[in-house]
């Protein structure tokens, strides 16, 4: 059975790890595209830091200085008083001698409340640590006394409070930019502090100025699942994705088969001049590139050997149907009705559309795609 690598896929649009550098006032980012959906944005810092856009911020957390194992005496060294924002509370812990760290951290935890919004954790050099929920500045953390907190190593009437590593960032549109367009500035509520000089930024763009398709809605390109394998296509699928690879490659542009492909984007071209005649002419081509395709595909059966399964054999090509656009001049659409040796019926319906005007406006990247169309005319998704 035969397969191809998938292409043709829907593009959705998105740019990963575009490298954007900080303005003179270390707050102020412009990415190179407008912004689609403030919903899409992911900031990096370090290309590690996740940064949502209420900035990235620490809890408090109160340190302790000793190691277990840990000797709790009941009524002596069960318990220690705490404070958290301001209300004071009493947390006590299992006695016993020897008891491990893990031990001490989760018979605490089952004594504070959730409403508390605290929780004892283990370190890596397992060490009881407190911790709250909360994190930023206001988050504030002070154990007052109790034997408990001579035991852990706690020091008392000290205050441990949260921090904002990272501020918080919004988008602003920039004034200058064309209103169908607009660039989203990415500001931080505050500057940056360090030597970081650039952010990484994911983000959704418009169609017309992304950089994967093109502005087409269609991107020509390999897939990998999850387990990394190139995702592919069998049987009718295959059948829908070699067809349209033939129709739609320009005749000639193969310079090792320059039999491959049709004349059809050429002749969309020119299809204002007489729309009749060349819908004939396209009609004509897609007939003809469907029995040269049909050819190739019983030589690979019969010359070369390979297993044909008969949903991917195309045996008939039913009906053809090309129709202008009725909204833009420049688009055709394409409709056709074929049959694999299953008798299986199978509709192929694409657009196709010429190049867009130059930008008067003097768009840069409108240009680009421009100049790129003038080279190949492009499918429509």
């Amino acid at each position: 059975m035969s397969y191809d690598r998938k292409i043709d896929f829907v593009c959705p649009h998105v740019i990963r790890e575009e490298a954007l550098f900080l303005e003179d006032d270390r707050r102020t980012v412009t990415p190179l595209r407008p912004i689609a959906a403030a919903s899409s944005v992911q900031i990096r810092l370090d290309r590690l830091i996740e940064v949502p856009s209420y900035g990235v911020s620490t809890p408090a957390v109160a340190l302790s200085r000793k190691r277990g194992p840990f000797n709790i005496v009941a009524g002596v060294s069960d318990s220690m008083v705490i404070e958290i924002a301001g209300v004071q509370y009493t947390l006590t812990s299992q006695a016993g001698q020897g008891l491990s760290a893990k031990q001490v951290v989760d018979s605490l935890n089952r004594s504070i409340p959730m409403s508390l919004g605290i929780k004892a954790v283990l370190s890596p050099k397992k060490k009881v640590n407190l911790q709250t929920l909360a994190t930023g500045p206001r988050s504030t953390l002070m154990i007052r006394s109790g034997g408990l907190a001579t035991v852990l190593g706690f020091r008392t009437q000290y205050l441990w409070s949260g921090k904002r590593k990272v501020p918080g960032w919004s988008l602003v549109r920039d004034p200058n930019t064309l209103a169908d367009r607009p660039t989203q500035l990415i500001v931080f509520d505050e500057p940056l502090k360090g030597a970081l000089s650039f952010v990484e930024a994911d983000y959704a763009t418009i169609r017309e100025e992304c950089r994967r398709c093109g502005g087409v809605g269609v991107e020509q390109d390999w897939r990998y699942g999850v387990t990394g394998d190139l995702v592919e296509v069998h049987d009718e699928a295959l059948l829908i994705q070699e067809f349209q690879k033939f129709v739609f490659t320009v005749q000639g542009s193969n310079p090792f088969h320059d039999w491959y492909g049709t004349s059809i984007l050429t002749l969309v071209g020119q299809k204002l001049s007489d729309v009749g005649v060349i819908q004939n002419q396209i009609v004509g081509e897609l007939y003809e590139g469907f029995r040269s395709w049909q050819s190739i595909k019983k030589q690979q059966e019969d010359q070369v050997g390979q297993r044909v399964t008969d949903k991917e054999f195309p045996f008939r090509l039913a009906q053809v149907v090309m129709e202008p656009s009725q909204q833009d001049p420049t688009v055709a659409f394409i409709s056709a009705t074929l049959y694999n040796r299953s008798s299986e019926e199978i509709q192929i319906e694409r657009g196709i559309k010429i190049p867009e005007p130059v930008d008067i406006l003097g768009s840069t990247a409108q240009q680009g795609v421009f100049r790129q169309s003038l080279r190949n005319s492009t499918l429509v998704g």
